[in-house]
This record gives C-alpha cells, sequence and structure tokens, in this order.
C-alpha cells in the first residue's frame, strides 16, 4: 500500500508538472475544478422531521433576483404562542435536510424553525454557488417571508459555514434578525480555497490554486477578496451573535473563529466545540450544545 500511494503521487505530480508546463492543460484542469467548486447541488433532502408532536409545512419563497427557495415551517402543534422563529441556513453541498436535528430540538422546546434550500441547492433553484456571497439573497428573501408571516414575533438567523457567511454578507438587510448564531464561519473564501487545497488534495494539487481562483472570479463576476465575512460581520452589531467552531476545524479554524469574534460588536459569545470538526458541530457538542443553544436563545432573545 505505501508503494501504491508513492506511485499514485509520483504519477499526480509528473502529470500536473506536464499541465502547468502546456499553458492549455493547466487552463483545463484550473476551470474543470472551478466549475466543481460552484457546480449545484440540487436533489430532494434525504432526511425529513420525524417527531409527532411537530408540524412541518412545505413552503416557498422567492428572492429579489428571482430564484424560488423550497423549504419547511417546523413548528409545535400547542396551541401555545412560539418563542421566536429561528431561520436556518445550511453550508455548501448540502439542503435544509442537513439542519433536521437542530430544528428538531428548537421546536420541541418551543421554538417555530424555518428552512430554506440555498440557491443552487436542494430544490431551490440556481445554476451555481458563491459560497455565501450572493446567498445574502436568499437570507434576506426569507427574512422578510419571516417578518410578513410572524411580525410580531423575534427573529433568529442561525447559519452553518456557506450559510453563515451568508448571514454575514446580508448585513444590516431592512428586517435583519434579532439574534445571529453562526456555526463553523470562514474568515474569508480565498484562505478557505487554500485551506481546502492543503487538506483535501495531494500536495501537487497546489500548483492549480492560483488559476482556480482566478477563473472562478470571471466566472462568479466578483472579486474573491470582497467575499471576507470578517469584514461583514460587524455588520450585525447591535443584535446579538454567538460564535461556534470545532476545535479540529481545518476549514474555519478556531484561530480564525477567534479573529472573527474580534471583528463583532457587542454583545458577543465564542464557544470552541471540543474535538469537533468543520462537519459535526451539533453531534460533538451533544447536550452541551444544546443547552448553550437554548440559554443563548433565552438571555438574548426570548
Amino acid at each position: 500500500m505505501p508503494q501504491a500511494r508513492s506511485q499514485r503521487f509520483w504519477l499526480g505530480n509528473v502529470l500536473s508538472g506536464l499541465a502547468v508546463a502546456s499553458g492549455i492543460g493547466y487552463i483545463a484542469t484550473s476551470y474543470t475544478v472551478s466549475v466543481w467548486l460552484t457546480k449545484r447541488s440540487r436533489g430532494k433532502p434525504s432526511r425529513h422531521p420525524q417527531l409527532n408532536d411537530l408540524d412541518c409545512e412545505p413552503v416557498s419563497c422567492t428572492t429579489a433576483d428571482g430564484l424560488r427557495l423550497a423549504g419547511w415551517v417546523l413548528a409545535p402543534r400547542s396551541p401555545q404562542r412560539s418563542k421566536a422563529t429561528i431561520a436556518f441556513f445550511h453550508g455548501v453541498r448540502g439542503n435544509r435536510g442537513s439542519m433536521v436535528s437542530r430544528m428538531e430540538f428548537l421546536a420541541q422546546a418551543g421554538y417555530r424553525c424555518v428552512a430554506f434550500d440555498h440557491r443552487a441547492h436542494g430544490e431551490s433553484q440556481g445554476r451555481r454557488t458563491s459560497f455565501g456571497f450572493y446567498e445574502s439573497r436568499d437570507v434576506a428573501a426569507v427574512l422578510r417571508y419571516v417578518r410578513n408571516r410572524w411580525p410580531d414575533q423575534p427573529c433568529v438567523t442561525h447559519g452553518i459555514s456557506m450559510g453563515a457567511a451568508a448571514i454575514c454578507f446580508a448585513g444590516r438587510t431592512e428586517g435583519g434578525p434579532d439574534a445571529a448564531i453562526l456555526e463553523s464561519l470562514y474568515h474569508d473564501i480565498t484562505h478557505a480555497f487554500r485551506s481546502r487545497l492543503t487538506t483535501s488534495y495531494p500536495p501537487w494539487f497546489r500548483r492549480f490554486g492560483p488559476g482556480i481562483l482566478w477563473l472562478t472570479e470571471r466566472r462568479m463576476s466578483l472579486r474573491l477578496p470582497n467575499v471576507v465575512p470578517a469584514n461583514h460581520i460587524g455588520n450585525l452589531a447591535p443584535k446579538p451573535v454567538l460564535l461556534m467552531t470545532g476545535t479540529e476545524d481545518s476549514h474555519a479554524s478556531p484561530d480564525e473563529a477567534e479573529k472573527l469574534y474580534q471583528r463583532c460588536g457587542e454583545p458577543r459569545e465564542l464557544w470552541l466545540v471540543p474535538g469537533a470538526t468543520h462537519y459535526d458541530v451539533y453531534e460533538a457538542g451533544g447536550d452541551e450544545y444544546r443547552a448553550r443553544v437554548l440559554d443563548f436563545l433565552h438571555r438574548r432573545v426570548a
């Protein structure tokens, strides 16, 4: 096995070197990777809310740029008034189904939960993803939906990775949230790209990084140096913000979380979840995760 890995590494290194040397091969490889990074992730959610004491209502809303977003409203069947509405925003390659566990426990605690598929994800319309930048329009559309339907109740946004970035880019949207919970939020997309190339791909792949970034900018009609949630997170103030990141997160590291925390306005809170990676903050946090989120909501919103 070590010999086979060595041979694969050698072959990849040689082929990537030839691609770089040819110029055309470099551009073709960079373009292919750029398309893959921004591709659609369509499909029905594989997981649905299952608890009998909760009502799940299919809903939809439309963004300012004309895309229809598919979603759910999950609420307790009890006639008692909900404490607040929590709008969930998932990460890249996910959909509203990935938010079910969080939605179920909060709905059982008396909160109405709303989750929509981002553009180009799940059952929503859209051609490509933009790592949270244009997804900020999805956040704005969902907030309009919530404010119009339940105008007299507090609204909280809860985002994961790309969804958390979209909340930051939405910033001071009219009718914005009364509080925000941000999980596994990256500091800036350029660093996040390079981190993924370092941790998720063989070393020889890194030589394509500049080409991937250059082509992605042109395909998305945006400058990646502008895709920096850290420059926008302060716009959520003076609304309360809870930041959560896993201590083992290689894509949105604890160091990045500390920097984001410093850019937040007050009131702000930070929890580094022991042993959690980029993808399992809720699972690794367990009972403490649930207790901390409920405490935050109780003190800051409900």
